[in-house]
């Protein structure tokens, strides 16, 4: 298997392109090569006393093991596979289905899926969401799967109490034969429910943050229930992790966007990350590194006190849904912006567009992804006439291979965007103490009725 190259290119965040005071200046990335060699190798004593976990996932240990021969012995028993999950956990399993799953898998005949069951992502608690579900739903032909990191938090507690009682009720012995937990290896509520019922269960290792378990059953488990190849997810990643092993910034390409995100947010004020997906499979995709970059870059100091320097703010759009709001974001002026072009150079599915289209006279002889990556190029432009800097990351199309590189490669480069800030990437941040202070609420009695 020849492993597929994420690139990223960096050219429109520079000075040449975005314009002065605008993009950076390539003396910005040369005086931090000092800071990046340091956090390297920071981040290499981490990884071999244990405290960074995510770096050796790509290797086919025993829970990925276990994950993809549980889907092989589970997926032929149930016509659905509901995967409940809330905040990082539902954004890496609605990533990898989303760049590899067909679109309208759901949808196909069960011939069509190969056998495989429907799978859906519930990531709510909300009754009109997870009661709606249950409603929907024939429960006899359901595999439950409740996953959460911290295996004590409200919500994914909630979504177990709620699913075991109505599977006990309506299945009576044998129920757990339904419900799967994927949590913390040892702590956790969670945890602890499943040792006590018996239930199939799926570790998510110690030292492995919820936002980096794309490789962990978080992940695995559900792509490999509609039939992904999770073997090449892996050694995409491998790849990726060989790929991205140099300690030198300006050649790493996980170190080169994290140190371009920022310097830009940090000497030229550009705090609100856009993340942009050019493709719709892609759309989760953006969300989950999203969320790795802004959780990474945004987190407290090691003393527990806000990072110095700028705060950042990630955002997600999906072009071509979001191109009018992108425009707005973007508006000549705006100096607080940077984008990120999450793409893909072909697509499998391209089709050519009819010469005799109305209206198309101007692609007669293209494709669909000609349009497409056409429709990114023009982004480009754009953000480089309006002064916003912008960095592209690149898939040479969407294979199990090339999605494990770039989750990766993108893991690698959060980290070491962390590294650069001074930051503890897994201390507490402003979202965990209002997570805190959300179930300190919830675990107080309830008001009296008015």
């Amino acid at each position: 298997m020849t492993p597929e190259i994420v690139g990223v290119d960096v050219g429109g965040a520079m000075e040449i392109v975005a314009g002065a005071g605008r993009g950076l200046a390539q003396s910005q990335l040369d005086g931090l090569v000092g800071l990046g060699r340091r956090v390297h190798d920071d981040l290499l004593l981490a990884r071999a006393r244990g405290q960074v976990g995510f770096g050796d996932l790509y290797m086919l240990g025993r829970e990925a093991i276990r994950a993809r021969e549980a889907a092989e012995s589970l997926a032929p028993r149930f016509d659905t596979v509901a995967i409940l999950a809330q905040g990082a956990e539902a954004d890496v399993a609605a990533a990898i289905l989303g760049a590899l799953a067909h679109p309208f898998h759901n949808l196909l005949p069960r011939a069509g899926r190969a056998g495989r069951p429907r799978v859906v992502l519930v990531d709510t608690i909300d009754p009109d969401g997870l009661g709606a579900f249950l409603d929907a739903f024939a429960v006899e032909q359901t595999l439950l799967v409740v996953m959460a990191k911290r295996g004590s938090d409200i919500g994914p507690l909630v979504q177990l109490g709620v699913v075991r009682d109505l599977l006990k009720k309506r299945l009576g012995p044998g129920y757990q034969d339904h419900l799967v937990v994927v949590t913390d290896a040892k702590s956790g509520t969670l945890r602890e429910e499943s040792l006590r019922d018996g239930l199939l269960s799926f570790e998510i290792p110690a030292n492995v943050p919820a936002r980096f378990s794309a490789l962990t059953p978080v992940g695995l488990l559900p792509a490999a229930m509609v039939g992904i190849d999770v073997r090449g997810v892996l050694a995409g990643a491998h790849a990726a992790a060989e790929r991205t092993a140099g300690e030198d910034l300006r050649t790493n390409p996980a170190y080169l966007a994290a140190s371009t995100l920022h310097l830009l947010a940090a000497e030229r004020g550009r705090t609100v990350q856009v993340f942009v997906s050019c493709c719709s499979a892609l759309a989760p995709m953006a969300t989950q590194l999203a969320r790795l970059y802004g959780e990474s870059m945004d987190r407290r100091a090691p003393d527990g006190q806000p990072t110095a320097g700028a705060r950042v703010a990630p955002v997600t759009l999906s072009l071509p849904r979001d191109e009018a709001l992108l425009g707005r974001l973007c508006a000549a002026g705006r100096s607080d912006v940077a984008v990120v072009l999450l793409d893909i150079a072909r697509s499998s599915r391209d089709r050519p567009l009819p010469k005799d289209a109305t209206g198309l006279s101007a692609l007669a002889g293209r494709s669909m992804s000609d349009v497409v990556l056409g429709e990114g190029d023009a982004v480009r432009r754009y953000l480089a006439a309006s002064g916003v800097p912008s960095i592209t990351i690149r898939l040479p199309a969407l294979t199990p291979n090339g999605v494990g590189a770039l989750l990766m490669t993108s893991m690698l480069s959060a980290a070491f965007a962390a590294g650069l800030r001074g930051i503890d990437a897994g201390a507490p941040s402003g979202a965990d103490d209002l997570r805190r202070a959300v179930e300190e609420r919830l675990r107080e009695p309830p008001p009296p009725p008015a």
